[in-house]
């Protein structure tokens, strides 16, 4: 019986990657094979899906709650024309796991029931300096104390034993932001992007004066036109890719928006996990003999 940790590494961009390129070497070692043959199936569709409803019973890992937040909050209640899902998105010293961007910022901090919360504290802190609103989506084994650890503005998120998301407390919208927090949580061109706008004007300046001059001018411009800007740039600079989310199986949305895939690994992963003559047992097997 393989366990679930190892079951687990489907769901990882190694994995996938591997999936796309057809490395069946890679495959074996990630004990792809002796999976498919636990659970009798023949396709990769049919080994993802009872994989995943597997994670999703016995082993909720972070994997399977980004999932649950990308499904059921960026598609059922918004838009891929209209919001972004950015993951493990660079704020300080922290990475939050899930960033929704629409008319505003929303962060989702996970803590699963293999998280510990020492940092908490200060990842909340971080993330209240740059988001418009910030959660923590927990198990119910861990509600208890994440009330306790965590300051009223913050809202707090159950993942409950059906898999479904259910608001304990609501988030409180920030006022603040902080300009450096957000300086240093974008790309050169990112901020200069957001400078320019501001500006009004293209900023055309040796690059050891850039970063300086677009502080200078972010800074100087009052934080609700600023907020505006960051998100109206962040969603053409790490749009989603809503063709691929649409084109593969549910299971795979979070893999789409945290892993990086080109264009190609896209476009096998779309032939494979439609492929319903695909035999997973039979492929890997003659490969790896």
């Amino acid at each position: 019986m393989i366990a679930e940790r190892e079951i687990a590494k489907l769901f990882t961009s190694n994995c996938l990657n591997a999936v796309a390129s057809n490395d069946c070497s890679a495959l074996k070692k990630l004990k792809l094979y002796e999976i498919a043959d636990q659970y009798k199936v023949n396709t990769f569709e049919e080994l993802y899906e009872i994989a995943y409803k597997n994670l999703s019973k016995n082993y909720r890992n972070e994997y399977i709650y980004k999932n649950i937040i990308a499904r059921n909050i960026l598609l059922g209640r918004h838009s891929l024309n209209s919001s972004i899902l950015l993951s493990e998105f660079r704020v300080g010293t922290n990475k939050a796991d899930l960033v929704l961007l629409n008319g505003c910022s929303t962060c989702y901090e996970i803590k699963t029931e293999y998280d510990s919360l020492v940092r908490l504290n200060d990842q909340l802190t971080s993330y209240l300096k740059l988001f418009d609103k910030v959660n923590v989506v927990c198990s119910s084994h861990m509600l208890e104390s994440v009330l306790h650890l965590t300051p009223i503005e913050v809202g707090v998120i159950v993942l409950t034993d059906a898999n479904t998301l259910k608001t304990i407390r609501e988030p409180i919208e920030t006022e603040q932001l902080d300009i450096e927090f957000m300086m240093k949580s974008l790309r050169k061109n990112e901020y200069q992007s957001i400078a320019e706008k501001l500006y009004k004007l293209k900023i055309n300046v040796p690059n050891t004066r850039l970063y300086e001059l677009c502080e200078k001018i972010i800074k100087s411009h009052d934080q609700k036109t600023v907020k505006k800007a960051f998100l109206s740039t962040l969603k053409i600079t790490r749009k989603n890719n809503a063709e691929a989310i649409n084109s593969l199986p549910f299971f795979l949305t979070n893999a789409l928006i945290s892993f990086k895939f080109n264009q190609n690994s896209i476009s096998s992963l779309i032939k494979i996990f439609s492929e319903n003559h695909l035999n997973v047992l039979s492929n890997i097997e003659g490969e790896t003999k």
